[in-house]
């Protein structure tokens, strides 16, 4: 079974409500075709690309 690797993309923080995320990047197969919005709406990446982007709340902004 093949195994895709798992990067670390550090922190990114909204620019409209200050929430910060914490970013990974997985390798696919395929191409993913996504988007990922803050929590207040606000679309922080979209991408189509063979690999897909993981965010996880760090902290909550103002």
């Amino acid at each position: 079974m093949a195994t895709w690797d798992e990067t670390d993309q550090g922190e990114e923080t909204c620019s409209n409500s200050g929430a910060v995320y914490s970013v990974t990047y997985k390798s696919l197969p395929l191409k993913d075709d996504d988007s990922f919005h803050c929590s207040c709406g606000e679309l922080m990446r979209s991408w189509r690309e063979t690999g897909m982007y993981m965010y996880s709340l760090v902290s909550e902004g103002e």
